[in-house]
């Protein structure tokens, strides 16, 4: 007798006596998932679901273990960089600090060898630390220190040089290259001012090692449970990134947005949209972020009132309302994602007057304009934020900086700040991204308990789909990734410990003891119980 021809072929893999968070409202728990090709084909309980296992179906018993969607980091910043010596100085060092970090430092370098180094605020302010201040402290070595926001660096004149840096340079569009009383470049440099000179950094690069960054993101991430990145392309130009990735050949899904920079006398931005050619499965290359503001730890981000612990300041937008309008309005007539980094109210406000301004909310509302961080998106912001269907991809390390935003904004704003669980009830789409620390599970330790404002707080699942179908949602691919569910890419982690239950302490020391992408396994400690065949 003739089988059936519409007898469904067997699954390759079959998932079994697992806890399955599925990330799908419809069905969010499960107990085991079958696995065709690339695809979720059904999700259940065991019995159901190994039914359907045929000869020749891998049998994976997960003994209980808990499993998620692969998580989707939706803000990452990589980038190659020379053999360097970091310092240890802490994260808000004094000056004196740094200065006997950079003793250190200095000597445990080999000759020349590039040092590198983080400060904070107390640094940063003072304004005595410059190329002078490095160049007679370390004499043989290119130095870059950075405040640990990214916004602003100091650099010595030998790392001035080897990024090609001189005197008849101007400043890029929104940045600042700052100078003396003389109008000699003093070595530090803020917001366009900061990419610029770390693409040419980037840029001096050897191809193979550039490659090897990439390829050690994926290994890590991997071990994370991370299965899809979006990558804010400001290290390197974008053709150069996906160069990179293509000769990588890693797994991971890749989402590249462009980082556009305006040199100075240069006629045009390289951020006019265009769809580029997708080199393979796995990257896509479509969108580009800007820069609208700094952070309140520079006093760079924009506030519509001025610094609670600096009266005359509010810091500054990086491009003019006519730039940003322009800007906007290329998102608008493209198929062009666009990502807005906007912390302060003021810059908040500027970003959606300028969408308001240029284009119908229907139409936004399809094309999901992005708030990357958004910690100022206050309550007057809310509803106008929901209009105009702005995703929030907020990122959980900036949870922590309570006394600094509480010392920046003072205690009336602060109350406000880095909504989480509101903006989730005001049905505002919310994405997590690392930005920071990769590990998903230390930023939802942050997430959930959210030591700035508990009040906000998300839940576990809440956080979980946050970082996995609300990712997918900010980058236009929720029908295919950050969910378990039929027709789904089979994109997901098998977790060391159960992410929903252990105590918020535990949380960080989580890791994925086997992790799959698109069917594959990417990542596997051996932990995992008897497989057949």
């Amino acid at each position: 007798m003739a089988l059936s021809a519409c007898a469904a072929p067997a699954p390759d893999t079959v998932l079994l006596n697992g806890k399955i968070f599925t990330a799908n409202p419809a069905q969010p728990w499960a107990q085991a998932i079958a696995i065709r090709g690339d695809r979720v084909i059904a999700v259940g309980g065991t019995t159901t679901v190994g039914a359907q296992a045929g000869n020749s179906t891998r049998q994976i018993d997960l003994g209980g273990r808990t499993v998620v969607p692969g998580f989707n980091d939706a803000h990452a910043h990589i980038g190659p960089h020379f053999s360097l010596v970091r310092l240890k100085s802490g994260d808000d060092p004094t000056t004196a600090e740094l200065e006997a970090a950079l003793a250190a430092a200095v000597a445990s370098a080999a000759p020349g060898q590039f040092i590198q180094g983080a400060f904070g605020e107390r640094v940063w302010l003072d304004t005595g630390v410059t190329r002078a201040w490095l160049d007679a402290r370390v004499a043989d070595h290119p130095v870059r220190l950075s405040a640990w926001t990214g916004h602003g660096v100091v650099l010595s004149s030998a790392a001035l040089k080897l990024a090609g840096i001189d005197e008849s340079i101007g400043d890029p569009e929104g940045g600042r290259l700052l100078r003396d009383a003389g109008g000699r470049l003093n070595g530090r440099a803020e917001e366009y001012g900061v990419y610029l000179i770390d693409r040419r950094l980037a840029m001096l690069v050897e191809p193979a090692p550039a490659t090897d960054t990439y390829r050690a993101f994926a290994s890590q991430a991997a071990e994370l449970g991370i299965t899809s990145v979006q990558l804010m392309g400001d290290a390197l130009p974008e053709a150069d990134i996906m160069s990179h990735l293509v000769e990588a050949r890693t797994a991971l899904r890749w989402h590249v947005y462009r980082f556009p920079i305006k040199e100075a006398g240069a006629q045009t931005t390289d951020g006019r949209p265009h769809l580029p050619p997708q080199p393979a499965p796995n990257l896509d290359a479509r969108g580009m972020k800007f820069i609208l503001d700094g952070t309140p730890i520079e006093r760079l981000a924009f506030l519509r009132a001025p610094y609670s612990n600096a009266p005359q300041e509010r810091g500054r937008l990086n491009f003019t309302a006519e730039r940003l309008k322009e800007f906007v309005g290329w998102a608008y007539g493209s198929e062009d994602p666009m990502l807005m980094h906007a912390v302060g109210d003021g810059a908040i406000d500027a970003y959606l007057t300028a969408l308001e301004q240029t284009g119908l909310p229907e139409v936004w509302r399809e094309k999901r304009p992005r708030l990357e961080h958004g910690d100022m998106l206050v309550p007057d912001l809310l509803a106008r934020a929901k209009k105009l269907g702005v995703v929030v991809v907020q990122n959980p390390a900036h949870l922590t900086l309570g006394p600094a935003l509480e010392a920046a904004f003072g205690a009336d704003r602060v109350r406000h700040v880095e909504p989480l669980k509101t903006l989730l009830a005001e049905g505002i789409p919310l994405a997590l991204g690392s930005d920071g620390p990769l590990s998903p599970f230390l930023n939802i330790m942050f997430a959930t308990t959210h030591p700035s404002r508990p009040s906000e707080a998300l839940t576990r699942e809440e956080a979980v789909s946050a970082y996995t179908r609300g990712s997918a949602f900010a980058e236009h691919a929720e029908k295919d990734k950050g969910h378990l569910s039929p027709g789904a890419l089979a994109d997901l982690a098998v977790l060391s410990a159960d992410v929903f239950s252990v105590p918020s302490s535990e949380l960080p020391g989580i890791t994925s003891v086997m992790t799959m992408i698109g069917g594959r396994v990417v990542h596997d400690v051996g932990v995992i119980g008897r497989r057949t065949p």
